[in-house]
């Protein structure tokens, strides 16, 4: 078998895992899955006060686009993976050939999710004490607990300039929306 990263198929696991539901249970928040858009493709386009940034290690990104903030693999991350889970790459016909291709099909399938929540499920968002934090009833960023595949907090995960940049976006996007 090629190795694959172990460690980014268990982050696609986790990040399609937090989110099996209309509502996290935990967290009153509406959640939805949604898949990664290929790169190049209008959805996948920034429009005017969007925003995406990675976190430190470029494994996993957080974006605001239009009235959704959501969070997946990064698309370098989601190019290597798709890269060293190449089904076409597997050699031989045997059990150990079937097993290899029907597991880097099942990560090849997975590793596009992204959960998402709407706007609207936050009253606003800041950078305290080295983390994003979303104001909410619903506590939003419970979702993205131990969601970057390293035991740490996502949300944790950035440099303090993009999140500050990030946290900037989603306030002035709920201003535009008039809902500070």
């Amino acid at each position: 078998m090629n190795s694959f990263h172990p460690r980014l198929a268990a982050l696609a696991a986790a990040l399609a895992l937090s989110a099996c539901g209309r509502h996290d249970d935990k967290t009153g928040v509406p959640v939805r899955m949604s898949r990664n858009p290929e790169p190049g493709t209008p959805q996948a386009a920034i429009q005017s006060g969007d925003i995406r940034i990675t976190n430190t290690d470029n494994s996993v990104d957080l974006a605001l686009l239009g009235d959704t903030i959501s969070s997946g693999l990064s698309e370098q991350t989601l190019r290597k993976v798709r890269s060293e889970t190449d089904t076409s790459a597997v050699q031989g016909s045997g059990l150990g050939a079937s097993i290899e291709k029907m597991v880097k099909g099942s990560v090849q399938s997975a590793i596009g999710t992204r959960v998402a929540f709407p706007l609207s499920a936050v009253r606003g968002a800041r950078y305290e004490n080295g983390r994003i934090v979303f104001e909410g009833d619903g506590q939003p960023e419970n979702l993205f607990k131990n969601s970057n595949g390293k035991g740490k907090n996502l949300l944790e995960s950035f440099s303090p300039g993009d999140a500050q940049k990030f946290v900037d976006a989603v306030n002035a996007r709920k201003r535009a929306n008039g809902r500070t």
